[in-house]
């Protein structure tokens, strides 16, 4: 399960339990709290006045995108691996030492991963120079990480205009209070909670979920950007025709310390 859903799903818990506790209700008086705390035009100030401005701040497209991203985040996001990727490498450096272009081509038809890497292999095969393939792959690259920031640009505007909605829906709430309040100080409570659960929307809508997707979606272009990095570096060991023990040593760079001993398990598992 991505842990996107845990960790919003883990903090409405939270909320939930410490608001139970901290009204002091027992189940027969749950419709209180919920009465209290769930208020549909809150919402739709707070989250429509955040779509509208996301809009200002960015074309349509852009905000179509960041709506897709926020599907990928909570349902398909995976992470990268790395050392599979190098072992990969090492697995075509082998292939091209021993077959040659013609090795390479077979193989290609049966790799099912679209990345620099069989990018920059297939150009080769269709006789592209080195230094062509490099100059057409970090393009690439470069545009490719520059269209994932916009994912994160997007989530970011949402993130910082939520809570400003939500005090501007408590502004709204506390104007209304005045005015129809009078005489009347007893009504100033109940007026007042409500004024304050726009503040409590936008602040949850923005640190639980804008805030954290934004931070999610720069992190992936930035393991993505290191990852099209590598495989462009691999790429030309490939065709130096490097053995797969200093192709492991070059990459190993790219990975944390703590994960490059099971990049190097596999040459102790195929010395054995």
């Amino acid at each position: 399960m991505p842990t996107t859903i845990i960790g919003i799903g883990l903090g409405l818990y939270l909320m939930v339990v410490a608001i139970i506790q901290t009204s002091h209700q027992d189940m027969a008086q749950i419709k209180t709290v919920y009465d209290l705390y769930v208020n549909l035009p809150s919402f739709y100030l707070v989250f429509g006045g955040t779509l509208a401005s996301t809009l200002i701040a960015h074309p349509i497209s852009h905000l179509i995108r960041g709506i897709k991203a926020f599907v990928v985040v909570f349902f398909k996001f995976t992470e990268h691996d790395f050392v599979k990727k190098i072992e990969e490498v090492c697995e075509f450096s082998q292939i091209y030492s021993k077959n040659g272009l013609p090795g390479l081509e077979e193989k290609l038809k049966s790799y099912k991963y679209d990345n620099m890497l069989k990018d920059g292999l297939n150009m080769i095969v269709q006789g592209y120079k080195l230094e062509e393939v490099n100059k057409s792959l970090e393009t690439g690259l470069d545009r490719r990480y520059d269209r994932e920031m916009i994912d994160y640009y997007v989530f970011k505007t949402m993130g910082a205009v939520a809570p400003a909605y939500g005090m501007v829906g408590t502004l709204v709430g506390l104007i209304f209070m005045l005015r129809v309040m009078g005489d009347s100080p007893e009504k100033i409570g109940p007026f007042l909670a409500v004024a304050l659960v726009t503040t409590l929307y936008g602040l949850i809508l923005a640190h639980l979920v804008f805030n954290p997707i934004s931070n999610k979606l720069q992190h992936q272009a930035e393991i993505n950007l290191r990852l099209g990095v590598m495989e462009i570096e691999g790429l030309k060991y490939v065709l130096e025709k490097q053995h797969p023990i200093y192709i492991k040593d070059n990459l190993a760079s790219f990975i944390a310390p703590a994960v490059r001993k099971r990049l190097y398990k596999t040459i102790e598992t195929k010395g054995k």
